[in-house]
């Protein structure tokens, strides 16, 4: 459950994230990064970095280098910003290391370079051919398949530079996650003018960049067609965490911002923060037991699938 808090502590104004990526880590327990590894599609690296065993002080969050906040609901990533004096307090270290972290956004490399987590980086369109020779790793873990524009090229290509035997790791969505969208269930699907204000609440996110959900039989077919072979499968996230997930406090996140900057106290910030991290974890621990143990099912396949594979 630390990782759970640890995920709130960096995400406390958008909780509902905190609650999925706490659900991702129990997923991927078990997978073991070793050896020349690489995080493909790293991001800021705040995730793999909690996933690893890394603790941030209270006083760090993931929302302290952001910006066009005045753009937020004209789909404009918020996260890719750089502001100098960017220096996570970190408490514990995390137990492992990334050989290469890998992001086509500069300003997030630059944010993962400040963890002290990853060797080395490499600003790369995961679109195109990876930048690795053949054979090149023995252990992968990407959660941005999905967010690109062939699954099956990117697919071949981390086969091809998987080491015989190496292990990748994908979180990759399943047929059911757009069912679970109420932009996409009420709008798109209908295209009832009366319900058009919920792309303010969508921001893209279906449109642009979740470009890809298959089934499990889709994905077996990819997977086989680019040489790896499935060694571990489960699924995750069900209705009920995705459509928590689908609003959340995501449409109040600017002023939420705008009202924590307004706060000059810091260690009055730090008090507020802390109250309002352990009145969410009275929701949000019990939401993850639930999901945990399969309660929160609603009769659907769950909107995401955790894949192993080995080459």
């Amino acid at each position: 459950m630390s990782a759970l808090k640890e995920l709130l502590n960096v995400y406390w104004l958008r909780p509902e994230t905190a609650l999925w990526r706490a659900i991702d880590i129990e997923m991927m327990k078990d997978f073991t990064v070793g050896g020349n590894s690489l995080d493909l599609g790293c991001g800021d690296g705040v995730l793999s970095f909690i996933r690893a065993g890394g603790n941030f002080d209270i006083s760090f969050d993931d929302y302290q280098s952001v910006g066009n906040l005045d753009k937020f609901f004209e789909n404009h990533d918020i996260h890719d910003t750089f502001k100098d004096g960017y220096a996570p307090k970190i408490v514990q270290k995390p137990k492992y290391q990334f050989s290469i972290a890998l992001d086509h956004k500069e300003n997030l490399l630059l944010k993962a370079k400040a963890l002290d987590f990853y060797q080395n980086f490499i600003t790369h369109d995961a679109n195109k051919i990876l930048p690795f020779n053949d054979n090149s790793f023995d252990s992968i873990f990407s959660n941005i398949v999905y967010w690109l524009n062939d699954p099956q090229k990117s697919i071949n290509e981390i086969s091809r530079v998987l080491t015989p035997g190496g292990k990748v790791a994908l979180m990759l969505p399943n047929t059911t996650m757009p069912e679970f969208s109420f932009y996409n269930q009420l709008y798109v699907k209908n295209q009832n003018p009366d319900f058009d204000f919920l792309k303010f609440l969508d921001r893209g996110r279906y449109s642009e960049n979740i470009k890809i959900a298959k089934s499990y039989s889709e994905w077996k077919t990819i997977i086989e067609n680019s040489g790896l072979k499935i060694i571990e499968h489960k699924t995750h996230l069900s209705k009920s965490v995705m459509q928590i997930w689908d609003i959340g406090l995501r449409p109040l996140f600017p002023v939420l911002k705008k009202l924590v900057n307004a706060v000059e106290d810091k260690n009055m910030l730090l008090e507020i923060k802390t109250e309002w991290i352990d009145l969410f974890m009275k929701f949000l621990e019990p939401l993850y037991e639930l999901e945990m143990q399969n309660k929160l099912d609603q009769n659907e396949e769950k909107a995401f699938h955790y894949f192993v594979l080995e080459k």
